[in-house]
């Protein structure tokens, strides 16, 4: 196991063993695939909630990207010579549900539903593209091929 990096180095100066970078690459990919597995589950009961045509397009366009998406996730895993694990996406699973009570459970009218079904889709892209690019740099610090 590794040992916690000392406290007077800079970020710059800390090392990682490899498998430790490795395993949290896998927990954050992981992290990735399970919540996009929630996310397609989430897209469609928001689409059904959208009532503009363009936002239901829009959100049909995010649930076929999120299946290519998976698919890509799906090659990385045979790449590493991994499968995915399950584990706590309960992030995820706590924003949807405050995305889903916000829409659903109070009493809005059509366009501010389709307000807050856009707002919180933006949330959901700047958090996947916030963790993408961890794991692009996990990948890169343990020499993955840069095709991930």
């Amino acid at each position: 196991m590794a040992q916690t990096p000392d406290a007077s180095l800079t970020p710059k100066e800390v090392k990682f063993e490899d498998n430790h970078l490795k395993r949290m690459f896998l927990e954050h990919l992981n992290s990735i695939y399970l919540g996009k597995h929630h996310l397609l589950d989430f897209f469609e009961e928001i689409k059904e909630m959208a009532s503009l045509n363009q936002l239901k397009l829009a959100i049909e366009e995010l649930k076929s990207d999120t299946q290519k998406q998976i698919e890509q996730m799906d090659a990385i895993y045979v790449s590493i010579h991994s499968t995915p694990s399950n584990v706590s996406v309960l992030g995820i699973k706590g924003m949807t549900l405050e995305a889903y009570l916000s829409v659903i459970k109070s009493v809005k009218t059509p366009l501010e539903r389709d307000a807050f079904v856009l707002f919180y889709v933006q949330i959901i892209e700047g958090i996947e593209i916030t963790y993408f690019k961890v794991l692009k740099n996990l990948a890169k610090a343990i020499g993955y091929n840069n095709s991930f």
